[in-house]
């Protein structure tokens, strides 16, 4: 079910990309632990719709927002992030550069260190 909702966060219609996201946030909740549901929408950072992409980095926000970084393994979803810094839409960028804000803001220095480690420039 997580594939076709990843597809849907890429839909032209705001109110489609909010549905979908809140339905994964629905699943983490009722269905199965957030780790367990990350490891399957991490795909959705390589989608080919640029929506799609910006979609699974503001879900990330959310996931932080309403659990926090206890629950999720974030050395793996970093990597995906230091990705869509890089991407050709701004938009997902800029969801790219919020998430992991996000993640600093939840974990702290780490996240700092893991950056430079992956080559991203302290200044950015």
């Amino acid at each position: 079910v997580l594939l076709p909702l990843i597809d849907r966060m890429g839909d032209a219609k705001d109110q489609v990309r909010e549905q979908a996201q809140n339905l994964i946030l629905k699943l983490m909740c009722e269905a199965a632990p957030p780790m367990y549901i990350w490891e399957r929408l991490a795909v959705g950072f390589k989608h080919k719709n640029y929506r799609s992409r910006e979609g699974v980095c503001l879900c990330l926000v959310a996931t932080l927002n309403i659990y926090g970084a206890q629950p999720l393994i974030l050395s793996k979803l970093v990597p995906h992030l230091c990705i869509a810094f890089g991407d050709s839409n701004s938009q997902v960028r800029d969801a790219a550069i919020l998430a992991i804000v996000e993640v600093y803001r939840h974990v702290g220095e780490k996240v700092r260190i893991d950056l430079t480690k992956r080559g991203i420039p302290p200044g950015r």
